[in-house]
């Protein structure tokens, strides 16, 4: 049995342990219910910018008798993938990032990654996997830093450099689940079917959006605001996914840190125990040690 000092050590060590997880588990859950509004409160927005623009496309090929045209709307040949790779900054969030890092495709095809988040740039760094650049980003995701991510990735789309840009992040869906997902962003026909899949995800349901047969003046031309509308709901939806990641994040801490606290608060009432239990044994000993003496004395 071990003695009271090593039992008191560790019943201190653990006590002060669970201080710290408490304390972190705190700070997670203030983050989290900011985080998780940013998240749900974006989500109809940026679903509804998806299928508005994928209709007005439809509306403006029929009307026009011509397909529009846009770079970021042209399907082509995939020689290169380009994955942006949403990850933590910082660890103790259970298995988020490890689960994120297996649905992507194996080392041996042609990929090239984009980082966002310190912990995919050490993934990648440690596989030896093609890294174009990296952007880390802060708790409240502000979107220029969104914005910088984003011009870089079409800017290196346009180039030819990647052919596709795939988003491989973590959609928030409650406080205990969160889902690794791998979704197309460019070339951006294939958004909607993203959007359709997020839906089944989040289980919501697709409201169809009513028919309107007036006649809508757009200023200034159709041309350019179907082109500022395409570049548009690029970022919106990567800036999106961004946020679902850094809610899926701060949900996955706290609750790993929950399960610290309470694993070390199980461990402390062990030792208690354990130590109660040899107080009394010696306790036990030093009167049978007494009697005896007593007795021999006799």
């Amino acid at each position: 049995m071990k003695s009271f000092k090593e039992i008191k050590q560790r019943m201190r060590a653990v006590q002060n342990t669970a201080k710290i997880t408490r304390a972190m588990q705190l700070v997670a859950s203030s983050k989290m219910h900011r985080a998780q509004q940013l998240a749900v409160g974006g989500r109809s927005y940026s679903m509804r910018l998806a299928e508005i623009t994928d209709r007005l496309l439809t509306e403006f090929t029929r009307n026009r008798k011509k397909k529009f045209s846009h770079p970021l709307l042209e399907e082509r040949e995939i020689y290169c993938r380009g994955i942006i790779l949403v990850s933590t900054n910082k660890g103790l969030c259970g298995s988020l990032n490890q689960n994120l890092f297996r649905t992507l495709p194996p080392a041996n095809d042609s990929v090239k990654y984009i980082a966002a988040g310190k912990k995919g740039k050490q993934f990648l760094a440690s596989r030896q996997l093609a890294l174009l650049a990296e952007f880390p980003f802060t708790d409240g995701i502000p979107f220029h830093e969104v914005r910088s991510l984003a011009d870089f990735a079409r800017d290196a789309y346009l180039r030819g450099e990647i052919d596709s840009i795939e988003v491989a992040s973590t959609v928030y869906v409650n406080t205990i689940c969160q889902r690794p997902i791998l979704q197309t962003l460019l070339p951006l026909k294939f958004l909607c079917d993203g959007i359709v899949e997020q839906r089944k995800l989040l289980r919501r349901e697709s409201n169809a959006m009513p028919e309107d047969p007036r006649d809508i003046v757009i200023e200034p031309t159709p041309d350019a605001l179907m082109q500022a509308l395409v570049e548009s709901v690029f970022r919106e939806t990567l800036y999106h996914l961004l946020l679902e990641a850094k809610a899926a994040e701060q949900s996955a801490r706290m609750v790993a840190m929950k399960t610290a606290t309470d694993n070390a608060e199980a461990i402390g009432r062990t030792l208690n125990l354990e130590y109660n239990k040899a107080r009394q044994a010696a306790i036990t000993n030093e009167i049978i040690e007494i009697s005896s003496a007593a007795v021999i004395a006799q």
